[in-house]
């Protein structure tokens, strides 16, 4: 009976398996060649599972196989779509901004580590020394190659509601070093614009996201700045390591700068739908530049890829991860979910802001003195233009 049970679960992954192939032949990447599916697919398939039944040391796991193939197929399609198990489906789900977590940003690809991408100051993350570049592969003892962004992230934050204060564990390989780092989960980013007044007539604002309210303060905190003499130059959207927030109000922001019927596209299947800023700008003169790097992600990508697509900012800093994508959710019945990517940003001229950085002018040198080397580049562009 119990090897009857572990027969049907198999024979459930490979129906799961061909079936995928066969209903969606662009699961795979656009730039990737497409395969052709064939009878032959399903016998290597039904194969590699024959030999995983009748020869592996032990009886498999059958939950756990299932798992596994669902994890595989969900993950490996891209950043952003994951599949989560119930406990964290649960987490997902009833998740409520902000999060406590470990201050960490990280990025991850499908079959290699997380890399931390930013540290947040003042969090435990740098309290304990974790730095950029460092790569995570185990949190509490649980390797993470094969994770999804989705649950590394999760995995780093406190669960919702929970009053339980025990430290993350991480496995963290930096160069040739192997470390075992332990971090609170108690750090909260609050939505925040920091506003500084930078030489030469510069004015630099420096969001933590791309949240609610955000065009607002900017447009409150730009005017008061014109009035004062002599007046700012330029401004600077600081939108480094602004990670996450929301599209509509990247797209309040722009229409701050710019009035256009479409400044860029989202995409989904062969659809594109307009994206327009129809109002008349508060700020149509003011001269911008955009500081981007390996932590400006989603909505931040949106606002700098089309302020500088439509000529209307200087776009300096690193290659920006390529993440302006649209998911939603698709809840399983035992309780697990899907999440996928179901739409993508493009900007006007056609460069997608998907698994591509934007657009930049001037692309820096990862440097330790990387504040005064965005600050330079920006009044050597700022000079030139005079």
């Amino acid at each position: 009976m119990k090897f009857n049970k572990l027969n049907v679960y198999l024979l459930a992954i490979i129906v799961l398996l061909i079936a995928f192939l066969l209903l969606d032949k662009r699961f795979l990447p656009a730039k990737s060649p497409l395969p052709q599916f064939s009878p032959s697919n399903a016998d290597l398939i039904s194969t590699v599972i024959n030999y995983i039944k009748t020869d592996y040391l032990e009886e498999p796991n059958p939950v756990r196989i299932t798992e596994g193939a669902y994890r595989g197929l969900i993950n490996s399609l891209d950043p952003l779509s994951a599949y989560l198990d119930k406990d964290l489906a649960s987490r997902y789900l009833n998740r409520k901004p902000p999060a406590r977590g470990t201050g960490l940003v990280v990025f991850k690809k499908y079959g290699v580590f997380p890399m931390v991408v930013a540290v947040r100051e003042n969090s435990p993350a740098a309290a304990a020394g974790l730095k950029v570049g460092d790569n995570i592969s185990a949190i509490n003892d649980r390797n993470t190659m094969n994770l999804s962004l989705l649950e590394t992230s999760l995995l780093l934050e406190a669960e919702p509601g929970s009053n339980d204060q025990t430290p993350v564990r991480l496995r963290v390989f930096r160069g040739s070093e192997t470390l075992e780092i332990e971090v609170n989960r108690d750090f909260i980013l609050k939505d925040n614009l920091e506003f500084k007044a930078g030489p030469s007539g510069l004015v630099v604002l420096r969001p933590t996201s791309i949240y609610q309210g955000l065009s607002a303060e900017i447009s409150r905190t730009l005017k008061a700045r014109l009035k004062t003499r002599p007046a700012p130059k330029a401004a600077v959207l600081d939108l480094r390591d602004c990670w996450g927030g929301d599209y509509e109000e990247a797209r309040k922001l722009i229409n701050l700068f710019i009035k256009a019927e479409e400044v860029a596209s989202l995409e989904s299947r062969g659809q594109k739908e307009a994206i327009a800023c129809p109002d008349s700008p508060e700020f149509p003169d003011l001269r911008l530049f955009a500081w981007v790097n390996q932590a400006t992600c989603g909505p931040a990508e949106v606002v700098a890829g089309v302020l500088k697509d439509l000529d209307r900012a200087r776009t300096i800093g690193l290659d920006t991860p390529g993440l302006a994508g649209i998911q939603e959710t698709f809840p399983l019945s035992d309780g697990s979910l899907v999440v996928l990517t179901t739409a993508v940003f493009s900007l006007k001229s056609g460069t997608k802001l998907w698994d591509n950085s934007l657009p930049l002018d001037v692309k820096l040198p990862y440097s330790i003195s990387m504040d005064k080397l965005y600050q330079d580049r920006t009044l050597n562009l700022l000079s030139s233009q005079n």
